[in-house]
């Protein structure tokens, strides 16, 4: 366990086991407005979350798996989510993400920051190391749901 959870376990709200950590997850998301499309670990079938914190003063939040777990979003793009996903939540907006790659194509780089646009322009940027990023339409990940399912 990192230290950042160590320092933020004090006055947070900590949830075990995976059924009710994926729900707390998904909960999380749609208070603060970020489509549960946009970051689904919590719909990986495989995934077993053993636990789920968040600190609502800092909004910092983390999920511990039992194992490492991989999203198939296309034919050539994956999400990658380690045993320790960590990151901050506001409004819209994930920031600091740490235990997250994205694949596309040839290329795996870590996932930083998404960021929802006004949710009626429906636009999500994706940011990674270095800056480099892209900005994609929200119904771009609606449809890699569905892919996934099946």
């Amino acid at each position: 366990m990192s230290k950042e959870i160590e320092a933020q376990r004090m006055t947070a709200e900590i949830y075990h086991g995976s059924a009710t950590c994926k729900q707390k997850f998904q909960e999380l998301l749609d208070e603060f407005a970020v489509p549960r499309c946009v970051f689904p670990v919590a719909e990986v079938e495989s995934a077993e979350f053993e636990e789920l914190g968040f600190n609502g003063a800092t909004g910092f939040f983390w999920i511990l798996q039992k194992a490492k777990t991989v999203r198939k979003m296309s034919k050539t793009s994956m999400i990658f989510y380690s045993v320790e996903v960590t990151g901050f939540i506001k409004e819209r907006h994930l920031s600091k993400i740490t235990g997250v790659k994205g694949k596309e194509g040839m290329f795996t780089l870590p996932i930083l920051e998404l960021i929802i646009d006004c949710p009626t322009a429906g636009k999500v940027k994706c940011v990674a190391t270095a800056g480099l990023g892209r900005t994609s339409p929200l119904a771009d990940y609606q449809k890699a749901a569905e892919y996934a399912l099946r």
